[in-house]
């Protein structure tokens, strides 16, 4: 499958970006990356129409600039792209990230290995940061532990690190899907369980510890499904929204007897940490 990447450049930059990326999410939109002036965002071919970009709140903010670039990116080339600006990511000193052509890299408590294609999840948005840092402050030992919108894996892949039990990862995209399928292989993890679909595959199993990095629309929408296989004292980990989307999550949260353990901030991103009963 093909991707279009979409280049938006915003002046000023806030607080477009914030709106902006709640657009594109609900218009068929599944990776964002930040730049220094504004956003880039990627959407899969067959889901593009001309319509896709008209009427965009974003440009009725008062004294706003936007403007966007176009470009094809070919599934066969997404990797050479991504390699040419991929680093390593190194999370609280304690977790390493690595593509496979870094070096291994010593003296961390966990190295995860990953080649994203076109995955969400390598460690380098604000988000996927969050969360890796709060887990690493979580005890999974024995866990059952349910990752929705798994992206490339990395979270599934670090709740097995630390000594969860038993791990769904769970994406509606099928190249996340098959990515993830890849990267557990490649960090050797045997725990883990891959599904392609959404919140409807969830049955009647129930999880210790929900993982959920998606965005705020998806969040809410789906906050039901996620409290209704969560056990009863089990804690949802929530992030990729802003800080003025956290009084929506609570008030549906509160809706399905999730409560506020705390809230984190990285460069205008927000994670949220919710307990049930």
């Amino acid at each position: 499958m093909n991707y279009l990447e979409v280049e938006f450049t915003l002046r000023p930059l806030l607080p477009a970006r914030e709106v902006l990326v709640a657009e594109l999410a609900d218009r068929g939109f599944n990776s964002f990356d930040e730049t220094d002036e504004g956003i880039k965002a990627y959407i899969p071919v067959d889901s593009w129409s001309d319509e896709t970009l008209e009427d965009l709140m974003t440009e009725e903010i008062e004294e706003q600039e936007i403007s966007w670039t176009i470009k094809v990116i070919e599934a066969t080339n997404w990797n050479a792209e991504w390699e040419k600006n991929f680093e390593p990511i190194i999370v609280d000193g304690r977790c390493l990230i690595r593509a496979p052509f870094h070096e291994e890299g010593s003296g961390f408590e966990h190295v995860i290995t990953i080649e994203p294609k076109m995955s969400f999840g390598t460690g380098h948005h604000s988000t996927t940061h969050l969360m890796i840092s709060e887990m690493l402050l979580t005890d999974f030992a024995g866990q059952t532990v349910l990752d929705m919108g798994s992206g490339t894996g990395v979270l599934a892949i670090l709740a097995e690190k630390l000594r969860a039990a038993d791990i769904d990862a769970i994406d509606i995209d099928e190249w996340a899907f098959e990515n993830a399928e890849e990267n557990k292989i490649r960090n050797g993890a045997t725990r883990i369980t891959c599904y392609q679909g959404g919140a409807e595959l969830l049955g009647k199993k129930v999880y210790d510890t929900i993982l959920a990095n998606i965005n705020r629309n998806i969040l809410l929408r789906d906050m039901h499904a996620y409290a209704a296989v969560l056990k009863s004292g089990g804690m949802i980990l929530f992030s990729g929204f802003y800080s003025q989307d956290i009084p929506y999550l609570l008030e549906e949260g509160a809706k399905h007897g999730l409560t506020q353990i705390h809230q984190r901030e990285l460069n205008d991103w927000n994670l949220l940490s919710m307990r049930k009963g």
